[in-house]
């Protein structure tokens, strides 16, 4: 019996990931089916090839495993001197124990290492539990937009770092 949560190793993702990472955010966005736009399922959920260009095209793609399985993925990219950090999915049954919290902030010391001023996320509301967890760890709504294009309202939120 273990009385502490496994953290997950997390490390930077290669070009041999971008299948599992892909299947991955298949899995966890398609939990969402009914509770959000199905286009914005669809716009989350990319294929491998497109997994594989964030990776050779200037994005950081971090993955979190346990016991060798891939269990959460996030990207960053650093625009204008600031981070974002988007595209964050946890294997589904393995929310709320620890691990896009372990990602989220992961991706923020990395900001920090390279020196930015500010990380930004999007969020959409009807996902309680992401707006949960970057409020706790710091983030402050700064915008509200809706996304046409997803068919959802998206909050926008940031850190100063």
């Amino acid at each position: 019996m273990r009385l502490f949560r496994t953290q997950p190793r997390i490390a930077l993702a290669a070009d041999a990931d971008a299948p599992a990472i892909a299947s991955l955010y298949e899995r966890a966005w398609a939990e969402h089916l009914g509770q959000v736009d199905e286009r914005l399922v669809r716009d989350q959920a990319p294929l491998a090839d497109e997994v594989a260009a964030w990776l050779r095209g200037g994005f950081e793609v971090f993955t979190g495993t346990v016991d060798g399985d891939l269990v959460g993925v996030v990207r960053c990219s650093f625009p204008t001197g600031t981070c974002l950090v988007d595209r964050m999915a946890v294997e589904p049954g393995r929310a709320g124990n620890g691990i896009g919290r372990a990602l989220a902030e992961h991706a923020i010391q990395r900001a920090r290492r390279a020196g930015v001023t500010k990380v930004w996320v999007q969020a959409v509301p009807k996902l309680e539990g992401a707006v949960r967890l970057y409020r706790s760890l710091g983030f402050r709504e700064s915008g509200h937009l809706r996304a046409h294009y997803w068919g959802e309202d998206v909050v926008l939120m940031e850190l100063p770092l």
